[in-house]
């Protein structure tokens, strides 16, 4: 299972590249790298400020070494908003550092454990501050791919219940309070600044505090995968 889970990730993380260099590749004339202007007026070429918004589709990647809980997980939905700043660092180039409120977790099987705090709980609800780090590559066309790292700090954790009652996982210390990953996503930019954009964020940090973890949880992994469908606008983007 963990093995068809890492493969759909790869798979998207695939589609995702092939469909922006697809894209990119489509913007420029045939035997040229020379950019062609796809718009009738072309967007100013400055630092940009701008607000973003949209659906996460959020899930934890749970890898048991011991292999003793036997947790499944599904993908929830959730949001994520915030801002950033775009700055161009060339003809086609754009850094953009943001600072999001991003809404993750999980759904899970109920949890066998034998802390009473711990189970029952089989939905993960994770809010994180993020700082994304995108360096982006935008055609005169609009369309964009992005590659960065990004950085997140843990506002809350809770667990819940079917069955009822909620568990702060933060203030008893079972989720680490911050998490590193590395996202890829591509999208379209219009010439008045609205756009859309994909990403595909993947943790590389154990978020789950082993420590203080039941002794059948000690080698358990949690890791944040989520993919976000954002709306972005960006003021000054027209000329």
């Amino acid at each position: 299972m963990k093995k068809i889970t890492f493969m759909k990730k790869i798979s998207l993380l695939t589609l995702m590249l092939g469909s922006g260099l697809a894209l990119f590749a489509q913007s420029q004339p045939m035997g040229t790298m020379s950019p062609t202007p796809q718009l009738r007026t072309k967007m100013e070429v400055k630092p940009r400020f701008g607000i973003k918004g949209g659906v996460n589709l959020a899930e934890l990647e749970i890898d048991d070494d011991a292999a003793t809980s036997g947790i499944n997980t599904n993908m929830k939905t959730s949001f994520n908003g915030g801002f950033f700043v775009n700055i161009p660092l060339g003809n086609m180039f754009r850094f953009q550092p943001e600072l999001l409120y991003s809404a993750q977790g999980s759904k899970a099987d109920p949890l066998a454990s034998t802390n009473s705090n711990l189970a029952g709980i089989n939905e993960y609800d994770f809010h994180y501050i993020s700082l994304p780090l995108m360096f982006q590559l935008q055609t005169n066309g609009g369309f964009f791919v992005e590659l960065g790292p990004q950085f997140s700090y843990l506002s809350s954790a809770n667990g819940d219940r079917n069955s009822g009652g909620s568990v702060n996982l933060k203030d008893m210390d079972f989720v680490k309070k911050t998490d590193f990953a590395g996202g890829v996503g591509l999208g379209y930019l219009s010439r008045i600044g609205l756009g859309l954009g994909g990403r595909f964020t993947h943790g590389f940090s154990n978020v789950w505090n082993n420590d203080n973890a039941p002794a059948s949880m000690k080698n358990t992994k949690y890791k944040n995968s989520v993919v976000q469908i954002d709306l972005v606008y960006h003021f000054g983007a027209s000329k």
